[in-house]
């Protein structure tokens, strides 16, 4: 394709030839003569020297925000060739890195690297990879793609911090009829009990399973527990956005630090949908969700609608309206117990006040959210008891 100085070399060469023409000098048709051939010269070598490249792209798909992302690329010649301006795009084309390819003998590679941004978290396309070929005289040039695209996904910032003590709810193996001991010829006690959706699969006991013609799981001694349920307010009308990335963090934070320690937990958003998938890449699922998530749904906690119940129940929020108090409440079972980690600016706190249940609050300030966090646990952990309140988090 032409370029500006091609586009204005042909209006050169058309303004000659008629000046020719209409003031009779041929040495203005033989100017004009001249620039056509050097157009179609610089023509001819750009289809004779076209990019022949290969190339491959290295980078880690799953990022975090604040954590350096890098792309590696490597470059090969099929042949010979000249100086080569590559682009590889990102940001959905907003942006691109540029580098000049100096000329390659056939086979020969080339390195180049560049920064990924993970300023903001996001599910982000890499590419297409474009090698642009201009002539010596840069009348002509030619593109051709010679990687396509790739997605990255910028995680959530995760924050170090301890995971809650064991607040895991109910005895879920009380009153199941299908479990019962089991002494493996290790010596270790174990149980049996019928699969359940989510159940780790490495725990597969085969020759009870041959027996009674179904999945049967091998249960140590330690009970099973009702899930953690952590829930992240998604309405619009309690964030703005900076109160919001500060509850995703949170969010992404928390999880980890149970996905860590192993209790089992389940994640849902303040609209009643749950999040992620039971199972050994619950995390990533969970993460790879956090990282697109924005504001959505209705003023109202439609979760508290669906009577769920939870015996930990974990609030990440935005600004507590009036009647998130009683809708929090609602969703905890009778002894059970209510972290409450607001994110955003409060006129005037809004914790729900009830015997049937324990709750502690992470109160919105200056100091970080994992110091906040990690004040609280620990205090929790060496007194044995429920603060009612910590000092002031911003995560």
């Amino acid at each position: 394709m032409l370029t500006r100085r091609g586009w204005s070399f042909i209006g050169a060469a058309v303004g000659l030839y008629l000046g020719a023409r209409l003031l009779g000098l041929v040495q203005l048709a033989v100017l004009g003569v001249a620039t056509m051939l050097l157009l179609i010269g610089a023509y001819a070598w750009v289809r004779v020297m076209a990019p022949a490249l290969v190339a491959r792209r290295k980078l880690k798909e799953r990022l975090q925000v604040g954590v350096e992302g890098r792309v590696d690329l490597v470059i090969t010649a099929t042949r010979r060739g000249p100086t080569i301006a590559v682009a590889d795009a990102f940001d959905q084309g907003r942006r691109a890195a540029r580098f000049l390819l100096a000329p390659l003998a056939d086979g020969e590679e080339a390195r180049a690297a560049y920064r990924f941004p993970t300023d903001r978290r996001g599910r982000f396309e890499i590419g297409p990879l474009r090698a642009t070929l201009t002539d010596p005289f840069g009348l002509v040039s030619t593109s051709r793609r010679v990687l396509g695209t790739e997605q990255v996904i910028v995680y959530p910032r995760v924050h170090e911090i301890v995971p809650p003590p064991d607040i895991g709810g109910l005895d879920l193996d009380r009153d199941h009829p299908a479990v019962r001991p089991r002494v493996e010829s290790s010596g270790d006690f174990m149980t049996l009990r019928e699969y359940a959706p989510g159940d780790d699969l490495r725990h597969v006991h085969w020759r009870s399973t041959a027996r009674r013609g179904h999945l049967m799981m091998r249960q140590n001694e330690t009970r099973r527990r009702a899930p953690v349920l952590l829930l992240l307010d998604v309405r619009p009308a309690t964030h703005d956005r900076a109160s919001f990335e500060r509850a995703v963090a949170a969010v992404a934070s928390i999880a980890t630090a149970l996905d860590r320690a192993g209790p089992p937990f389940e994640v849902a958003w303040s609209t009643g949908v749950n999040i992620g998938a039971p199972g050994r890449r619950h995390l990533a699922h969970l993460m790879a969700e956090l990282a697109i998530v924005e504001p959505h749904g209705a003023e109202r906690l439609v979760i508290a609608s669906t009577r769920r119940r939870s015996s930990a129940l974990i609030a990440v929020t935005g600004r507590l309206l009036t009647t998130d108090a009683a809708s929090l409440g609602m969703l905890v079972r009778d002894g059970g117990l209510l972290v409450m980690v607001p994110t955003a600016d409060q006129s005037a706190p809004v914790a729900p006040r009830a015997r049937r249940f324990r709750s502690l609050a992470v109160a919105h300030h200056e100091r970080p959210f994992a110091h906040s966090w990690n004040e609280a646990v620990l205090q929790w952990q060496r007194t044995g008891s429920l603060p009612t309140s910590s000092s002031p988090a911003r995560s």
